[in-house]
């Protein structure tokens, strides 16, 4: 059975009338004893890509952002779904399965099933399998397998990869979407975190509807390289502004027939998520992470800037102060969607480098340069770096967009009081902690091998305590 689990592919179990996993299998919110899986039924076996040119072609530099999203690129089917699962070091095998759970058209046909009494810092294998209602046969079937956290006294190397901002205007590899979900593999992370823009409604195609947002959601999860990778890797996710409603949005605002408050249900029903959207989660003795929620709580940016105006609301705030001062981890990460430090762009203000945000900005700059080793990684910003505050020394670390196609919007360029380290291309970046030791890489595309599952690394930074 341990063979069957780590082997079964979607084709092997396809049967004609469905329903299918086209969408794959996303495996989010992993500690040491828990996960959520992610599975929704398709009514095909993969997405509709000739629909429209830009699902395998991008956006050309020509083209305009407009256009409507399909809503029927991959249409969900009523069905139930099975997940096998089992901690590949058991000297025995030992099997567990849940229920057949039944998903229909209530919440775009997702269904997100908790996994509880896990071990902690384990690989688990497992099997999802999909049926018609009522029938006993399987008619598809994906397997992959996911990480849990170790305890916090685990002292092995972790390994994590952070990215942000995609969307099928950028996609490089066609069908297969990101090529950079297919060198993310090549780091053999540990765990995934992607810090928002995941899709963008108000870019082509437009999605104005909850049908069409569901619709982009669906798309991009069905592209090769983008499901693959989260078959096998354990996920994290956080939302910003366009996988919200619209470019720098705040509470109360509408995108076409979109309110705010179906925004934020799109998000948690989209992506595996427990009950909030902000959270830590510490991966042995070194690692700890917060994962901040930048748009539910926060002010209007047009608001003028005081003691008030806030990006992070008081009681996540005060959670964030709290938590960090309390963990032991000899180095701490928060994990944001927009920067702390910057510099950013010229024109912005939306995040807690710019001018709008300034009182709060500061104060977290503050607090993080008053305690010991608490690094900033940032996503939104459409370039990579890493920068220093020149008045705090706070380091933040710019992941950067998925990969070099979504470099658009411009960029601050190389600013030598602020940058060790600077670049205006796209892809990942990856922190290790080992031997007590951190280092930051960022990673891309190699000019001369573009299509190399290996991604070429553009710089190293050590993050060295105080």
């Amino acid at each position: 059975m341990l063979k069957m689990l780590a082997l079964v592919s979607l084709a092997a179990f396809a049967q004609a009338g469905g329903p299918y996993l086209a969408n794959g299998v996303r495996v989010g919110e992993v500690d040491q004893d828990s996960a959520i899986m992610w599975i929704r039924t398709t009514a095909a076996p993969q997405a509709d890509f000739g629909m429209l040119p830009i699902f395998t072609e991008g956006l050309g530099a020509d083209d305009k952002d407009e256009g409507s999203m399909p809503a029927d690129v991959l249409p969900g089917m009523s069905g139930e779904v099975q997940v096998q699962y089992m901690a590949v070091t058991d000297q025995a095998p030992n099997i567990q399965d849940t229920d057949w759970i039944p998903v229909d058209n209530d919440g775009d046909f997702v269904a997100q099933i908790p996994l509880t009494n896990l071990k902690p810092g384990a690989t688990y294998t497992y099997l999802v399998r999909a049926r018609a209602s009522g029938r006993d046969e399987a008619t598809a079937g994906v397997s992959g397998q996911f990480q849990t956290a170790p305890d916090p006294s685990d002292d092995r190397p972790i390994r994590f990869i952070v990215t942000t901002c995609q969307a099928v205007r950028s996609i490089d590899s066609g069908a297969a979407g990101h090529h950079t979900y297919q060198q993310m593999l090549a780091f053999d992370p540990h765990f995934f975190v992607h810090t928002g823009d995941i899709v963008y409604y108000d870019k082509a195609p437009l999605a104005k509807t909850v049908a069409e947002a569901r619709a982009k959601w669906n798309l991009m999860f069905a592209y090769g390289h983008n499901r693959d990778f989260h078959l096998n890797v354990s996920s994290y996710f956080m939302k910003d502004d366009h996988d919200t409603l619209v470019n720098d949005c705040w509470p109360g605002q509408t995108y076409g027939d979109i309110t705010w408050e179906e925004g934020l249900a799109l998000f948690r029903e989209q992506v595996p998520m427990g009950e909030k959207t902000y959270r830590t989660i510490r991966w042995g003795r070194d690692v700890q992470v917060w994962m901040t929620e930048n748009r539910d709580f926060r002010s209007a940016n047009t608001a003028p800037d005081g003691p008030d105006k806030t990006i992070l609301g008081a009681k996540q705030k005060a959670w964030l102060k709290r938590t960090i001062k309390a963990s032991d981890a000899k180095y701490k990460f928060i994990i944001t969607p927009g920067p702390i430090v910057g510099p950013d762009k010229p024109g912005k203000n939306d995040n807690h480098s710019n001018e709008g945000f300034l009182h709060e900005g500061q104060e977290l700059r503050d607090f993080i340069a008053s305690q010991e080793n608490v690094f900033v990684i940032t996503g939104d910003r459409h370039w990579q770096y890493c920068s220093v505050d020149p008045r705090t020394g706070v380091v933040e670390l710019g992941c950067g967009p998925i990969n070099d196609e979504h470099n658009y919007g411009g960029d601050p360029g190389y600013q030598p009081e602020w940058h060790r380290f600077f670049s205006e291309k796209g892809g990942f970046m990856g922190i290790t902690v080992e031997n007590g030791e951190a280092r930051a890489e960022w990673f891309g595309r190699d000019p001369d091998y573009a299509k190399s599952p290996v991604p070429m690394m553009r710089h190293r930074e050590r993050l060295g305590t105080k």
